[in-house]
């Protein structure tokens, strides 16, 4: 990914139609809950997000152990459903130019959604040697190198520990950032064991030194940031936070795999647009805007449309190519 002129520009679709754990395919927590997928479905974020002039995707997977075969309590495998999802996805992003950034596990399911087989994984060594050999191999036999720009261990793993759950008074016990670290070097190697693909763990920026700290083993630096105009920390400002000059090193790629713009009174949303000068002007390797439905494009079928913001997002993916 390193040696770009400019950032990659993407977009976070993350789950289809809002259906957080179950839009791909069953999720044994919760064996009542339909799967809504649709071909046609998985196609259309992807021809919005290159209509609207977006080169990526940024999807979710296993968010709340959506598409993992559990047998008691033990991770057993990965769901057929969940593998021919995956590969309709790739075919769509093949057919209609676009790159795409796979997330695995989501560590805000253990915080808010209380699921007991996240917390396992991000725990547990032997479970994250089962999800690693059982889950994310056969996942990566299926990837196309060409395709996929990174695979994503877990989505904000500093949700799950004390940094976060302490302040937000959760009576579920936090996970240890060295158990986290274990559980993403165990199955970053069983991905790259399988295929050749940069591994990552996207932070909120302000937790990466824990992160780093706990030995992940990453192949690309993630981090999400929620600013009110659109602001980026250059490279040399991360380096210093985390304390390892080996963040300097532009081989090793940087991206924001969630650039948004907080909600709250007096933000401007068009500020969103300054991300892209923002991390074209700072070096980084790509940046994903936070979000396509809702934020981008709204409604459905005849209904659905572009919304304002959506229109300023064009314009500035369009003289910026």
């Amino acid at each position: 990914m390193g040696g770009r002129t400019r950032a990659l520009r993407g977009v976070n679709v993350c789950y289809l139609r809002g259906d957080y754990g179950h839009d791909l395919a069953p999720n044994p927590r919760f064996p009542n809950w339909p799967v809504s997928f649709e071909a046609l479905a998985s196609y259309r974020p992807l021809i919005e997000a290159r209509e609207l002039g977006f080169e990526a995707a940024r999807f979710w997977l296993c968010e709340n152990a959506e598409g993992i075969i559990v047998e008691d309590g033990e991770v057993a495998g990965v769901h057929g459903d969940l593998l021919e999802a995956v590969e309709i996805v790739q075919e769509a992003a093949h057919l209609h130019g676009v790159k795409l950034y796979f997330s695995l596990l989501d560590g805000n399911a253990w915080p808010r959604e209380g699921d007991p087989v996240t917390r396992s994984i991000l725990a547990d060594a032997a479970q994250a040697e089962r999800f690693a050999e059982l889950v994310v191999r056969p996942l990566c036999a299926r990837l196309d190198p060409d395709l996929v720009i990174a695979l994503e261990i877990v989505n904000e793993p500093e949700t799950a520990t004390s940094e976060c759950m302490v302040a937000s008074e959760s009576p579920l016990e936090p996970i240890e950032w060295a158990a986290i670290g274990r559980a993403i070097k165990i199955c970053g190697d069983a991905a790259r064991a399988e295929e050749d693909l940069l591994i990552s763990a996207g932070t909120g920026h302000v937790f990466l030194p824990s992160l780093w700290r706990a030995e992940p083993a990453l192949d690309l630096v993630d981090v999400h940031i929620y600013h009110p105009t659109g602001g980026l920390p250059s490279r040399e400002h991360l380096a210093e936070y985390v304390g390892d000059e080996r963040l300097l090193d532009e081989r090793l790629p940087l991206i924001v795999g969630e650039a948004g713009i907080p909600k709250e009174p007096g933000v401007e949303e068009s500020a969103m647009c300054n991300f892209i000068y923002n991390a074209d002007q700072l070096g980084y390797d790509a940046v994903f805007l936070w979000q396509l439905d809702g934020s981008l494009r709204v409604g459905e079928g005849r209904t659905r449309s572009t919304t304002p913001l959506g229109e300023a997002v064009r314009h500035t993916l369009k003289i910026t190519r």
